[in-house]
Protein backbone atom coordinates (compact mmCIF):
# COMPACT_ATOMS: atom_id res chain seq x y z
CA UNK A 1 0.00 0.00 0.00
CA UNK A 2 1.26 3.47 -0.88
CA UNK A 3 1.29 6.35 1.60
CA UNK A 4 -0.35 4.33 4.36
CA UNK A 5 -0.06 6.29 7.63
CA UNK A 6 2.29 5.18 10.39
CA UNK A 7 3.03 6.58 13.83
CA UNK A 8 0.04 8.53 15.10
CA UNK A 9 -2.83 6.95 13.16
CA UNK A 10 -6.60 7.29 13.25
CA UNK A 11 -8.33 3.94 12.84
CA UNK A 12 -11.89 3.27 11.70
CA UNK A 13 -13.32 -0.18 12.34
CA UNK A 14 -16.72 -1.44 11.18
CA UNK A 15 -18.88 -4.47 11.82
CA UNK A 16 -22.27 -5.56 10.48
CA UNK A 17 -24.94 -5.65 13.17
CA UNK A 18 -26.62 -9.04 13.41
CA UNK A 19 -24.68 -10.57 10.53
CA UNK A 20 -25.24 -14.13 11.75
CA UNK A 21 -29.01 -13.62 11.89
CA UNK A 22 -28.97 -12.11 8.41
CA UNK A 23 -27.06 -15.11 7.09
CA UNK A 24 -29.56 -17.51 8.64
CA UNK A 25 -32.67 -15.58 7.59
CA UNK A 26 -31.61 -14.68 4.03
CA UNK A 27 -28.84 -17.07 2.93
CA UNK A 28 -29.64 -16.63 -0.75
CA UNK A 29 -29.68 -12.81 -0.71
CA UNK A 30 -26.86 -12.01 1.70
CA UNK A 31 -23.95 -12.64 -0.74
CA UNK A 32 -25.13 -9.93 -3.15
CA UNK A 33 -25.88 -7.60 -0.23
CA UNK A 34 -22.34 -8.10 1.08
CA UNK A 35 -20.88 -7.28 -2.31
CA UNK A 36 -22.78 -3.98 -2.31
CA UNK A 37 -21.75 -3.36 1.33
CA UNK A 38 -18.11 -3.86 0.35
CA UNK A 39 -18.40 -1.48 -2.59
CA UNK A 40 -19.97 1.26 -0.46
CA UNK A 41 -17.36 0.95 2.27
CA UNK A 42 -14.35 0.85 0.01
CA UNK A 43 -15.57 3.80 -2.10
CA UNK A 44 -16.20 5.96 0.99
CA UNK A 45 -12.92 5.03 2.68
CA UNK A 46 -10.73 5.60 -0.36
CA UNK A 47 -12.49 8.81 -1.45
CA UNK A 48 -11.70 10.28 1.98
CA UNK A 49 -7.98 9.44 1.91
CA UNK A 50 -8.33 6.24 3.90
CA UNK A 51 -6.77 2.81 3.50
CA UNK A 52 -8.50 -0.54 3.98
CA UNK A 53 -5.68 -2.62 5.46
CA UNK A 54 -7.60 -5.67 6.67
CA UNK A 55 -10.97 -7.37 6.21
CA UNK A 56 -12.00 -10.01 8.73
CA UNK A 57 -15.24 -11.64 7.64
CA UNK A 58 -17.57 -8.67 7.17
CA UNK A 59 -15.53 -6.36 9.44
CA UNK A 60 -13.38 -3.62 7.90
CA UNK A 61 -10.20 -2.21 9.44
CA UNK A 62 -9.20 1.15 7.95
CA UNK A 63 -6.46 3.70 8.61
CA UNK A 64 -6.38 7.49 8.16
CA UNK A 65 -3.85 10.23 8.73
CA UNK A 66 -6.40 12.29 10.69
CA UNK A 67 -9.76 12.04 12.40
CA UNK A 68 -11.50 14.52 10.10
CA UNK A 69 -11.17 12.22 7.11
CA UNK A 70 -12.18 9.20 9.19
CA UNK A 71 -15.36 10.90 10.41
CA UNK A 72 -16.25 12.09 6.91
CA UNK A 73 -15.77 8.57 5.57
CA UNK A 74 -17.94 7.11 8.33
CA UNK A 75 -20.74 9.58 7.62
CA UNK A 76 -20.59 8.83 3.89
CA UNK A 77 -20.73 5.10 4.58
CA UNK A 78 -23.73 5.38 6.89
CA UNK A 79 -25.63 7.68 4.53
CA UNK A 80 -25.03 5.48 1.51
CA UNK A 81 -25.97 2.31 3.35
CA UNK A 82 -29.19 3.90 4.63
CA UNK A 83 -30.11 5.12 1.14
CA UNK A 84 -29.43 1.77 -0.51
CA UNK A 85 -32.49 -0.15 -1.72
CA UNK A 86 -32.05 -3.41 0.16
CA UNK A 87 -34.36 -6.41 0.01
CA UNK A 88 -35.03 -8.13 3.31
CA UNK A 89 -31.28 -8.33 3.95
CA UNK A 90 -30.82 -4.70 5.02
CA UNK A 91 -27.29 -4.11 6.26
CA UNK A 92 -26.53 -1.82 9.18
CA UNK A 93 -23.02 -1.31 10.49
CA UNK A 94 -21.49 -0.01 13.69
CA UNK A 95 -18.47 2.27 13.35
CA UNK A 96 -15.74 3.01 15.88
CA UNK A 97 -12.99 5.63 15.45
CA UNK A 98 -9.89 5.92 17.65
CA UNK A 99 -6.45 7.55 17.35
CA UNK A 100 -3.20 6.19 18.73
CA UNK A 101 0.31 4.98 18.03
CA UNK A 102 0.75 2.13 15.55
CA UNK A 103 3.51 1.30 13.09
CA UNK A 104 2.97 -0.16 9.62
CA UNK A 105 5.40 -3.03 8.99
CA UNK A 106 4.57 -3.51 5.33
CA UNK A 107 1.88 -6.12 5.93
CA UNK A 108 -0.05 -5.07 9.03
CA UNK A 109 -0.07 -2.60 11.90
CA UNK A 110 1.96 -3.15 15.05
CA UNK A 111 0.27 -1.47 17.99
CA UNK A 112 -1.84 -3.89 19.97
CA UNK A 113 -3.29 -1.42 22.48
CA UNK A 114 -4.38 1.09 19.85
CA UNK A 115 -5.96 -1.55 17.62
CA UNK A 116 -7.64 -3.32 20.54
CA UNK A 117 -9.06 -0.05 21.83
CA UNK A 118 -10.46 0.80 18.40
CA UNK A 119 -12.21 -2.56 18.33
CA UNK A 120 -13.68 -1.96 21.80
CA UNK A 121 -14.96 1.50 20.81
CA UNK A 122 -16.60 0.00 17.72
CA UNK A 123 -18.19 -2.85 19.68
CA UNK A 124 -19.93 -0.34 21.98
CA UNK A 125 -21.95 1.08 19.07
CA UNK A 126 -25.16 -0.01 17.38
CA UNK A 127 -25.86 -0.42 13.69
CA UNK A 128 -26.06 3.04 12.01
CA UNK A 129 -24.10 4.62 14.87
CA UNK A 130 -20.65 6.25 14.72
CA UNK A 131 -18.66 6.44 17.96
CA UNK A 132 -15.42 8.41 18.39
CA UNK A 133 -13.00 8.02 21.29
CA UNK A 134 -11.77 10.97 23.30
CA UNK A 135 -8.25 10.32 21.98
CA UNK A 136 -9.37 10.94 18.40
CA UNK A 137 -11.60 13.86 19.39
CA UNK A 138 -9.01 15.72 21.48
CA UNK A 139 -6.10 15.30 19.07
CA UNK A 140 -8.05 16.86 16.20
CA UNK A 141 -10.58 18.85 18.22
CA UNK A 142 -9.59 22.22 16.77
CA UNK A 143 -10.29 21.04 13.23
CA UNK A 144 -13.27 18.85 14.07
CA UNK A 145 -15.28 21.59 15.78
CA UNK A 146 -14.91 23.81 12.70
CA UNK A 147 -16.75 21.33 10.53
CA UNK A 148 -20.27 22.40 9.58
CA UNK A 149 -21.38 19.05 8.21
CA UNK A 150 -21.22 17.22 11.52
CA UNK A 151 -21.12 17.69 15.28
CA UNK A 152 -20.62 15.55 18.37
CA UNK A 153 -22.73 14.39 21.29
CA UNK A 154 -20.75 13.80 24.47
CA UNK A 155 -21.75 10.37 25.81
CA UNK A 156 -19.60 10.64 28.92
CA UNK A 157 -16.93 8.34 30.30
CA UNK A 158 -17.64 4.67 29.67
CA UNK A 159 -16.04 1.43 30.74
CA UNK A 160 -15.03 -0.76 27.84
CA UNK A 161 -14.18 -4.43 28.08
CA UNK A 162 -10.53 -5.06 28.96
CA UNK A 163 -9.67 -1.34 28.99
CA UNK A 164 -8.18 -0.22 32.29
CA UNK A 165 -9.48 3.36 32.56
CA UNK A 166 -12.92 4.64 31.52
CA UNK A 167 -12.90 6.38 28.12
CA UNK A 168 -14.96 9.40 27.12
CA UNK A 169 -16.92 8.63 23.97
CA UNK A 170 -18.69 10.84 21.45
CA UNK A 171 -21.43 10.12 18.92
CA UNK A 172 -21.15 11.73 15.51
CA UNK A 173 -24.25 13.71 14.50
CA UNK A 174 -24.94 14.70 10.91
CA UNK A 175 -27.85 15.42 8.61
CA UNK A 176 -29.87 12.37 7.59
CA UNK A 177 -28.16 10.10 10.12
CA UNK A 178 -30.08 8.40 12.90
CA UNK A 179 -29.47 10.19 16.21
CA UNK A 180 -31.25 8.20 18.93
CA UNK A 181 -29.95 4.84 20.13
CA UNK A 182 -30.22 2.65 23.23
CA UNK A 183 -27.46 3.01 25.86
CA UNK A 184 -24.03 2.09 24.54
CA UNK A 185 -23.05 -1.56 24.85
CA UNK A 186 -20.39 -0.98 27.50
CA UNK A 187 -19.78 -2.43 30.94
CA UNK A 188 -21.84 0.46 32.33
CA UNK A 189 -24.92 -0.64 30.38
CA UNK A 190 -25.42 -3.78 32.48
CA UNK A 191 -25.56 -3.76 36.28
CA UNK A 192 -22.31 -5.06 37.74
CA UNK A 193 -19.76 -4.53 40.49
CA UNK A 194 -16.73 -5.71 38.54
CA UNK A 195 -13.60 -3.88 39.72
CA UNK A 196 -11.50 -1.86 37.30
CA UNK A 197 -8.43 -3.91 36.37
CA UNK A 198 -4.99 -2.29 36.43
CA UNK A 199 -3.67 -4.50 33.64
CA UNK A 200 -4.99 -5.79 30.33
CA UNK A 201 -5.80 -9.49 30.01
CA UNK A 202 -3.54 -11.09 27.41
CA UNK A 203 -3.34 -14.70 26.27
CA UNK A 204 -5.14 -17.90 27.36
CA UNK A 205 -7.57 -17.52 24.46
CA UNK A 206 -8.39 -21.23 24.25
CA UNK A 207 -9.07 -21.53 27.98
CA UNK A 208 -11.19 -18.38 27.93
CA UNK A 209 -13.30 -19.62 25.02
CA UNK A 210 -13.83 -22.97 26.75
CA UNK A 211 -14.93 -21.32 30.00
CA UNK A 212 -17.30 -18.89 28.29
CA UNK A 213 -18.88 -21.68 26.26
CA UNK A 214 -19.48 -23.68 29.45
CA UNK A 215 -20.89 -20.67 31.30
CA UNK A 216 -23.47 -20.16 28.58
CA UNK A 217 -24.76 -23.69 29.17
CA UNK A 218 -24.37 -24.21 32.94
CA UNK A 219 -25.43 -22.38 36.08
CA UNK A 220 -22.27 -23.23 38.06
CA UNK A 221 -18.67 -23.53 36.92
CA UNK A 222 -15.73 -24.03 39.29
CA UNK A 223 -12.17 -23.04 38.42
CA UNK A 224 -9.48 -24.79 40.45
CA UNK A 225 -5.76 -24.22 40.70
CA UNK A 226 -2.92 -23.34 43.04
CA UNK A 227 -2.88 -20.00 44.80
CA UNK A 228 -1.59 -17.21 42.58
CA UNK A 229 -2.35 -19.06 39.34
CA UNK A 230 -4.64 -16.26 38.19
CA UNK A 231 -8.06 -17.80 38.81
CA UNK A 232 -9.61 -14.58 40.10
CA UNK A 233 -8.29 -12.42 37.26
CA UNK A 234 -9.38 -15.03 34.74
CA UNK A 235 -12.87 -15.19 36.27
CA UNK A 236 -13.27 -11.42 36.27
CA UNK A 237 -12.29 -11.25 32.61
CA UNK A 238 -14.73 -14.00 31.69
CA UNK A 239 -17.49 -12.13 33.52
CA UNK A 240 -16.66 -8.88 31.74
CA UNK A 241 -16.64 -10.58 28.35
CA UNK A 242 -20.02 -12.20 29.00
CA UNK A 243 -21.77 -9.23 30.58
CA UNK A 244 -24.01 -8.67 27.54
CA UNK A 245 -25.27 -12.26 27.81
CA UNK A 246 -26.93 -11.69 31.18
CA UNK A 247 -29.75 -9.14 31.45
CA UNK A 248 -29.40 -8.90 35.24
CA UNK A 249 -25.69 -8.25 35.11
CA UNK A 250 -22.54 -9.91 36.39
CA UNK A 251 -21.54 -9.78 40.05
CA UNK A 252 -18.43 -10.47 42.09
CA UNK A 253 -19.21 -12.13 45.43
CA UNK A 254 -16.24 -12.52 47.77
CA UNK A 255 -16.50 -15.77 49.76
CA UNK A 256 -13.04 -15.87 51.32
CA UNK A 257 -14.25 -14.41 54.62
CA UNK A 258 -17.36 -16.61 54.88
CA UNK A 259 -17.16 -19.06 57.80
CA UNK A 260 -20.84 -20.06 58.17
CA UNK A 261 -21.42 -23.32 56.22
CA UNK A 262 -25.11 -22.40 55.86
CA UNK A 263 -24.31 -19.18 53.98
Amino acid sequence: MKNIPSGNVTFLFTDIEGSTKLAQAHPEKLPSALIRHNEILRDAIESNNGHVFKIVGDAYCCAFENAEDAVKAAIEVQRNLSEEKWDESEIKIRVGIHSGIAEWNGQDYMGYMTLARTARVMSAAYGEQIIVSNDAYEIYKENLVKEKDFSFRDLGERRLKDVIEPIRLYQVLSKDLREEFPPLMTLDARPNNLPIQLTSFIGRERDMKDVKDKLRQNRLLTLTGTGGAGKSRFSLQAGADLIDDFANGVWLVELAAVSDPDF
